[in-house]
């Protein structure tokens, strides 16, 4: 019979707490979360006055249709294609030159790749085209055939290494004087 006793012992302790499980789950269930969705955001309208377009953020701004015709090569017939050479001025900083080797099209990120040779070294410079400190962009000379690659990559060995532009962007800034004092 104790044995008996013993075995019902444990059942009764756990009765209780069992009691106090069921309760707490009821209290978690009754409690809810208020739902709310993310407010839409607010499109900017379609025509701004001149004033406000200096205020907002480049990347909100219209790009102006003319750098972008400069680097969309695919639809582009006057645009920077690979193997032209090409002047970059800046804000502040010396101007670079050099041969577009690569293009990159990401929108806003637009790219491209300039190599030039300073003091018999290369020197490739990346540079985004729509960056404020870009100033301008001038197309020095046209490559006087169509490459067949997007990426001019090979032109970094010695045997296709065009060397240093400096002379050929100085006769076309002389030719551009020049012209410039006529007028």
């Amino acid at each position: 019979m104790a044995s008996f006793l013993q075995n019902l012992r444990p059942l009764a302790l756990a009765r209780p707490s069992s009691g106090l499980l069921a309760q707490s789950r009821t209290a978690m269930r009754s409690i809810t979360t208020k739902y709310t969705p993310n407010p839409k955001p607010v499109p900017l309208p379609e025509k701004l006055p001149q004033q406000y377009y200096s205020q907002l953020p480049l990347h909100v701004r219209p790009q102006p249709g003319e750098r972008k015709a400069l680097f969309d090569y695919r639809r582009s017939a006057r645009s920077v294609k690979p193997g032209d050479i090409v002047r970059v001025t800046f804000k502040s900083g010396d101007p670079f030159s050099g041969v577009c080797l690569a293009i990159r099209l990401r929108g806003v990120d637009t790219s491209f790749l300039l190599r030039n040779q300073l003091t018999r070294v290369g020197v490739e410079m990346w540079i985004k085209a729509y960056s404020p400190n870009v100033e301008g962009v001038e197309i020095v000379q046209r490559t006087e055939k169509r490459k067949r690659r997007a990426r001019l990559y090979y032109m970094r060995q010695p045997k296709h290494d065009m060397g240093s532009v400096e002379n050929i962007v100085r006769n076309y800034l002389r030719q551009k004087s020049a012209m410039a004092g006529r007028k």
